[in-house]
C-alpha cells in the first residue's frame, strides 16, 4: 500500500515539474509573429539575429541578442525603417520568457523603466 502512495506521489510531481519546465530553446532558430494593432508582425530568432517585420515587410527592425541564459535576453537596436521609431540605435531591450506552451512564448520585456507582457506564436518559415 505505501509503494502504492509513494508511486502516485512520484508520479504526481513528475507531472508538475513537467508543466513547469520552459523549453526556450524555441527561440534560438524560428519564425513567429504578434499583433501590433490591426498588424502581424513577423518576427525571426537566428543564432545573435533578431530581425521584427511590420506593415507587410515594408519596414523592419534588426537587432542582435545578448544571451543571458535560455529563456532570457537582451535585444540591443541595430536598424530600423519603422517610421517615427521611438528607440535610438544601441538601446538594450531586456526580455524574459515566462512560459512556453506548444507553439506560443509568453515573455515580459523591460525598457526605460517600463514592462510589458507579450505572446509570441512560432510559425512555419517563411520566404524572406
Amino acid at each position: 500500500m505505501k509503494k502504492k502512495y509513494l508511486l502516485l506521489a512520484l508520479s504526481s510531481l513528475l507531472m508538475l515539474m513537467s508543466f513547469t519546465k520552459k523549453n526556450c530553446a524555441i527561440l534560438k532558430d524560428g519564425t513567429f509573429t504578434y499583433r501590433s494593432g490591426k498588424q502581424d508582425v513577423i518576427v525571426i530568432f537566428k543564432g545573435n539575429k533578431h530581425v521584427e517585420y511590420h506593415n507587410d515587410r515594408e519596414h523592419f527592425i534588426k537587432s542582435d541578442i545578448e544571451w543571458i541564459n535560455d529563456c532570457e535576453y537582451n535585444l540591443i537596436i541595430q536598424e530600423s525603417t519603422l517610421p517615427d521609431f521611438p528607440f535610438k540605435m544601441g538601446t538594450k531591450m531586456h526580455i524574459v520568457v515566462n512560459r512556453v506552451r506548444g507553439k506560443k512564448v509568453y515573455y515580459t520585456s523591460s525598457l526605460g523603466g517600463r514592462s510589458w507582457d507579450g505572446r509570441l506564436t512560432k510559425i512555419k518559415k517563411t520566404k524572406f
